[in-house]
């Protein structure tokens, strides 16, 4: 299998290269294609670089990494995925791992996470995408710990039709203090809660600067059964994720019709202004 390794904390990130060197030691065909500086909380981005300007991209050498290929790109931990799975670095990934994140990527968390975008876009553009991350630590954080889960579940992961994307968090510990594997929802906070301290005129007097302020939530007080309290408890947590999702409308307050006399155009108009043509024919020609 081949398998690309890339992260939002940076290519000089030692969460990387302990996935990276768990996935050469589990036999697959590795590289890496990172940012060549930190871009946590870039979510899914593809970056301006991407759309304006040619993307620069960089041979590396990471130490512990020796003979595996690595590039260091001014992009995005999403823009380093979608150039993978273009074949801008040699043959295009089965499988993107991203991480490993320091710090939790759980509920709220996850829809800026650079390294949760990176899989979600893996996903839209042709391979699999597994995001993981540990908990974020002053020292001792246990990379090993999370390498070997990510790795553990990947080949189950690769064989599971519906799932291209995956979100996976694991407790800073000892791989044998781990309670268990369990599936979780999206807790309603993230493992961060962010306020506004205060706001301060700049020198120049032009403009001002906003002055925030970072604190971790109380696991205990998120929903039982969510990303958040289950971590906590110790246990690895696994919540799929499907990228972009339509959401469809319930109740006569949301209909076509009243939307349409809000625009003051005919309800049954279609993109040529005729009338669409009723489901049951349309089911019948097909």
């Amino acid at each position: 299998m081949r398998v690309l390794v890339t992260n939002d904390d940076g290519i000089e990130a030692p969460g990387l290269a302990a996935l990276a060197r768990h996935a050469v030691e589990a036999g697959h065909d590795t590289f890496v294609l990172a940012p060549r500086e930190e871009m946590s909380g870039s979510g899914a981005s593809m970056g301006s670089l991407a759309l304006h300007h040619p993307i620069e991209v960089r041979p590396w050498t990471v130490p512990t990494l020796d003979g595996v290929p690595a590039h260091a790109a001014a992009a995005t931990p999403a823009a380093c995925a979608i150039l993978g799975c273009l074949g801008a670095v040699g043959p295009p990934p089965d499988l993107v791992l991203s991480g490993i994140n320091h710090g939790f990527n759980v509920g709220r968390s996850a829809l800026h996470s650079g390294t949760v975008g990176a899989a979600i876009t893996a996903a839209a553009w042709g391979a699999k995408g597994l995001a993981v991350s540990t908990a974020w630590a002053e020292d001792d954080v246990r990379w090993e710990t999370a390498a070997s889960v990510a790795l553990g579940l990947s080949g189950w992961f690769m064989e599971t039709d519906d799932l291209r994307a995956l979100n996976v968090n694991v407790p800073n510990r000892p791989a044998e203090e781990l309670r268990g594997v369990r599936w979780a929802t999206l807790a309603d906070v993230g493992a961060i809660r962010s306020a506004i301290l205060g706001i301060e005129e700049t020198v120049d007097g032009e403009g001002f600067r906003v002055l925030t302020h970072h604190k971790p939530t109380d696991p205990a007080a998120a929903p039982q059964g969510s990303d958040r309290a289950l971590v906590a408890q110790g246990y690895v947590v696994l919540t799929g994720l499907g990228g972009l999702a339509e959401w469809g409308p319930s109740g006569d307050c949301l209909g076509e019709k009243r939307l349409a006399g809000l625009l003051g155009v005919p309800a049954t108009a279609g993109p040529d202004g005729r009338a669409p043509a009723p489901v049951e024919a349309e089911e019948k020609s097909r």
